[in-house]
């Protein structure tokens, strides 16, 4: 079995984690992204620190494709979660899938949903056309009962649902119900659909694993939970590595 490969956009998303495990190397790609091998649980794994966004995310992830052939590429870090999907700062969402809402053809609405490019982002595959991108079902949902069972003494609520990946931060209230209604999803994050495209290119498969750190809409930083949702995801990637099976 090859090593997984695990995502975060800053190293303090990852801390945690980094924190329990053996580090066995930490070496920088050309670009200056920290590479790091740990031995968790008795799993190797690679985490990449991509640094913020989508290019930076797939450039990393790319790199790290090539030198180290992964079977698993897990997408974790800190997220905004949505009011309406019943989410609260800290706790956790699965992916069941990611879909970059900034992809398609313009409608000429002032808000809405964009109609299908007309060609395909990923050849045979149609949903990419919305920027929808795969997350592997049967993964994701070893994943939620797993770290559902670690959480069961917490009060803390972990979900499989809809992520999206934006370019622009929600910072009204107005906008996240306009998201919502469009997308009905759980959880807000800047990098999740690029890693997925990226893995569904190698055919690599793919999960994301989310902890709330703030309400999605108006920003409120005195109500953000920052260190306890890098804690908590890190902990779901701790329990998937240590309950880890290839279907």
């Amino acid at each position: 079995m090859r090593e997984a490969i695990i995502l975060a956009a800053t190293r303090m998303e990852i801390a945690p984690l980094l924190e329990e495990s053996t580090v066995k190397r930490e070496t920088r790609s050309t670009v200056g992204r920290p590479v790091i091998g740990i031995e968790h649980g008795g799993r190797s794994a690679t985490v990449v620190i991509t640094g913020p966004g989508m290019v930076n995310t797939a450039q990393a992830l790319t790199m790290a494709m090539e030198r180290f052939r992964p079977d698993l590429v897990i997408q974790t870090g800190i997220a905004g979660v949505f009011d309406k999907a019943g989410l609260r700062p800290g706790d956790i969402g699965v992916a069941e899938s990611e879909h970059y809402i900034h992809t398609g053809l313009d409608r000429g609405e002032s808000f809405g949903l964009p109609a299908p490019l007309p060609f395909d982002l990923i050849e045979a595959d149609p949903g990419t056309r919305m920027g929808r991108f795969p997350v592997d079902p049967i993964l994701a949902d070893h994943a939620l009962a797993v770290i559902r069972n670690g959480f069961a003494d917490e009060p803390c609520r972990v979900i499989k649902g809809p992520f999206i990946t934006v370019s622009t931060i929600t910072a009204t209230d107005a906008t996240a119900d306009r998201l919502f209604s469009a997308y009905t999803p759980c959880m807000e994050a800047m990098e999740g659909a690029a890693s997925a495209q990226i893995a569904a290119l190698y055919k690599v498969k793919f999960l994301e694993i989310r902890a709330g750190s703030n309400r999605v809409g108006k920003r409120d930083k005195t109500q953000w939970e920052i260190p306890l949702a890098a804690k908590r995801a890190s902990r779901a990637v701790s329990l998937v590595l240590e309950k880890r099976r290839m279907p």
